[in-house]
């Protein structure tokens, strides 16, 4: 049989056997614009109750877009969502009052402080679920976790929805941890206060996944936004343990040309960057990348060129943001950097990490999420991750605060499996995971590396603190922790008041 197509060609149905759909209609694709407001944004979004809606961190605590989104919602009328952001701050403690009103219900991601303490006491519908940077990843893009309504804030964006996190008044640096977002959720809009000609000038994110873009007055408060002034720790302690850190790298030979490591932006970790430079200079090495976190000191490494290269995920200061956006350092995303269901990750490369936590046991294993009377009041972040992937993974602490032990028999909750940690760098000793016998072998009659057990760390510990208090827990789970591949790995009791 034959047919005629819409543009008179009269053409077979059937050719070598395939049935082909005959040519109908050609249609222009011009667009003008996607800019609509938020209220009209969700509406046509479809969002409406049980479904999931998800945010990105990086505006800290200078964010204003969950707050606002949240109360839009409300006033639509829109009930019991499950909050899918990739972490909640103090500023975002208005969400206790949409859990209280039925708008949340559910909430996968990490919370920090207010809404973390009040979920400690008050158990949500179902536990909060925690992941890491890279699990969540590997579970948005594995629909483990399905994100109906993607909310991306972006510091930049055109009318199409071309944006990134790294120009404009509110930068915050990368928009890394939407994109998977972004590349599957059912529907992406982008939030911006800065409203620019297309094609935006960088584009993490491309309109091709974008359905609606949003203006705002502001999205954030940019003195909230990063870090101003990160300060490296003078604690005579803190210091002590940094320099440890530096000593044990260089103990072990990693200190050489084309070493990849990874620190926070802690008091701790800063410390220890800046040995790190002074060894490097001193030892005229040049490490091959930094991975994770950027800021200004890691910036002045490069400048120093002391370091080639930067695979950055977010930025902690804003020398840090303008140093990115000015030499267009690469920026990696997540997937890339650690999903666990990936053919390859970036940090499975990673010679050293330097990694805190809140409680450490003789096992080795970590605990970030809770504090040591059960409050669940931190997230993962990104330290299974990198403590998987890396050959030495540091984790460091005092051997007690105040009065209680951070060194001690069992964690309140683990956080990172002990099979992955490798040292323990106190500020009396360094503890070696005995099943690291090649990295005690090389340690072996160094001197300046003071090598001690972790039960002689807990008997400090313990005798300066009389041992951990007693919990006064309920029943009831209110949180659970993910291995990066989804497995159970804790569960968070409830807090009693």
């Amino acid at each position: 049989m034959s047919v005629t197509n819409s543009a008179g060609r009269k053409l077979p149905d059937t050719i070598a056997g395939t049935e082909y759909k005959p040519f109908t209609k050609a249609h222009k694709n011009n667009c003008d614009s996607k800019v609509v407001s938020l209220k009209k944004a969700l509406q046509k979004s479809g969002l409406k109750e049980g479904q999931t809606i998800s945010f990105h961190h990086q505006l800290r605590n200078g964010d204003y877009v969950v707050n606002h989104t949240l109360d839009v919602i409300r006033d639509a009328g829109i009930k019991n969502l499950r909050l899918a952001q990739t972490a909640l701050f103090p500023i975002h403690e208005p969400v206790i009052d949409h859990i209280k009103d039925g708008t949340i219900n559910r909430i996968e991601g990490s919370i920090n402080g207010s809404v973390g303490d009040y979920v400690s006491k008050n158990p949500l519908s179902s536990p909060v679920v925690l992941r890491s940077h890279g699990g969540r990843w590997a579970a948005v893009k594995n629909d483990e976790l399905h994100v109906d309504v993607a909310i991306i804030a972006a510091s930049a964006a055109d009318n199409r929805g071309n944006c990134t996190g790294l120009i404009g008044k509110s930068a915050f640096g990368p928009i890394c941890y939407s994109q998977v977002d972004a590349m599957h959720a059912d529907t992406v809009i982008v939030v911006t206060d800065n409203l620019v000609d297309r094609p935006c000038g960088f584009q993490e994110i491309n309109e091709g996944y974008v359905d609606y873009v949003v203006e705002m007055d502001r999205i954030g408060n940019p003195n909230d936004i990063v870090s101003g002034s990160l300060k490296v720790t003078n604690n005579p302690q803190k210091l002590h343990i940094a320099r440890q850190c530096i000593d044990l790298m260089n103990a072990l030979g990693l200190i050489k040309d084309g070493l990849i490591f990874q620190a926070g932006a802690g008091g701790i970790s800063l410390a220890a960057l800046q040995y790190l430079d002074k060894t490097l200079e001193k030892n005229n090495v040049v490490a091959a990348c930094e991975t994770g976190g950027f800021t200004k000191f890691i910036a002045e490494m490069h400048r120093k060129g002391l370091v080639k290269n930067a695979y950055g995920l977010q930025c902690f200061d804003v020398e840090s943001i303008k140093y990115i956006a000015e030499t267009r350092r690469l920026i990696t995303d997540i997937g890339h950097y650690a999903d666990p269901s990936s053919k390859g990750r970036f940090l499975d490369g990673l010679h050293a990490t330097i990694l805190g936590a809140t409680e450490v046991d003789t096992n080795f294993n970590v605990n970030v999420n809770t504090h040591s009377d059960g409050r669940l009041l931190h997230g993962i972040g990104g330290h299974q991750d990198s403590a998987a992937g890396a050959h030495l993974t540091m984790i460091t602490v005092p051997v007690y605060r105040k009065t209680i032990p951070v060194i001690r028999d069992a964690v309140t909750t683990i956080t990172t499996p002990g099979d992955i940690i490798d040292a323990i760098v106190t500020d009396q000793g360094i503890a070696i995971n005995p099943k690291r016998k090649d990295l005690l072998d090389k340690l072996e009659g160094k001197e300046n590396v003071n090598i001690v057990s972790i039960e002689s760390l807990k008997e400090m510990a313990y005798d300066e603190t009389g041992g951990p208090p007693n919990l006064d827990l309920g029943d009831d789970i209110v949180g659970i922790t993910k291995w990066r591949n989804g497995e159970l790995l804790d569960v968070i009791y409830q807090v009693k008041d």
